[in-house]
């Protein structure tokens, strides 16, 4: 049996830990290198780490200073021994034959990559009926085949969970510290190398939505590292898969539809983030509008963003205030 290293950056996450480890340690797949990784809690999570490293002898723990996502999934790939990879973040949760299922898609179609779906779950992890877009599985063959499912949102996913890797991967990639949105600026690199990418249509990965996390909070300066790993990723596709170039500078509008979003609801809105985000409409929106991904409302969003984006921020925050009283 392979060895497959799960990597879990943990952070002041005591409420969910427990379920998230028990998830993992249970796994149907026994032969495991669970690398925990205490990036500065000040909380309990410390401790359990500890407590279960004590347990199971295939969890290894490190304990190290602040220092943010990016640095703590690298600090669990330079000790990861796999063959293979996968990442957990440590308030979610996975189905217990997940890592099973990710590896006999990887291993069966011979492909570098595989991916299963999400299943949301609220706060206290009972199943939500919103879920991810209904995938079909398949199998993808060929870099530029790759890469053109991957922009067009045919289940790959930007996230860097949910999926299992060949660890030869990641031999030259990292993710970048310092940076929210981490996994804007490196699936697509990931992608890019793969000669194959098996996508299973099984929701396997329990995401858990947190008001909390960066995901669901309102606006501040650090949600445009979406836009701009975005528009890194468009610079690379263009110079290396030209054929995509136009799905790449679609999702730079995308991302910079939801820093919309949240400034209107948060009534945040700087000049300088404002102008910025006028500045990528200006140079992007064309793409957006002629590409086949992407819903007519928020094609029209972006149409009156484009047209003035402190004029729609005002709207979305009278929407949002209107909302607040009803």
């Amino acid at each position: 049996m392979d060895l497959v290293s799960i990597v879990i950056p943990v952070y002041n996450v005591e409420k969910y830990l427990r379920q998230c480890l028990e998830s993992i340690v249970c796994q149907t797949y026994k032969n495991l290198q669970i690398i925990l990784v205490d990036d500065g809690s000040t909380d309990a999570s410390n401790k359990i780490c500890d407590e279960y490293a004590l347990k199971d002898s295939r969890i290894q723990v490190i304990h190290k200073s602040n220092g943010g996502l990016s640095d703590a999934r690298n600090r669990g790939i330079d000790k990861a021994v796999g063959k293979y990879i996968t990442f957990v973040d440590s308030d979610d949760f996975i189905k217990l034959d997940m890592v099973e299922y990710l590896l006999r898609l990887l291993t069966e179609h011979h492909s570098d990559i595989s991916v299963c779906q999400p299943q949301y779950v609220s706060e206290d992890g009972l199943l939500l009926k919103r879920r991810a877009a209904e995938i079909k599985g398949h199998v993808v063959a060929g870099a530029p085949n790759c890469i053109h499912d991957f922009l067009s949102n045919e289940g790959i996913g930007t996230v860097a969970w949910g999926k299992m890797y060949k660890m030869a991967m990641f031999q030259n990639i990292r993710y970048p510290e310092g940076r929210y949105h981490e996994d804007v600026f490196t699936t697509y690199k990931l992608v890019a190398e793969a000669n194959s990418i098996a996508v299973g249509e099984e929701a396997k990965y329990m995401y858990r939505i947190r008001p909390s996390s960066i995901m669901q909070s309102s606006f501040s300066p650090k949600h445009l590292d979406a836009v701009i790993g975005k528009e890194e990723m468009a610079i690379f596709i263009k110079e290396n898969f030209p054929e995509s170039a136009i799905y790449a500078y679609a999702s730079i509008i995308y991302a910079a539809n939801q820093c919309v979003l949240r400034m209107g609801e948060s009534s945040e809105a700087e000049k300088q983030y404002i102008d910025y985000l006028q500045n990528i409409y200006g140079k992007y929106e064309r793409y957006y509008l002629r590409c086949a991904v992407g819903k007519l409302k928020s094609k029209v969003f972006s149409i009156l963003a484009y047209i003035n984006v402190q004029f729609t921020i005002r709207c979305m925050s009278l929407i949002y205030k209107v909302k607040s009283y009803v």
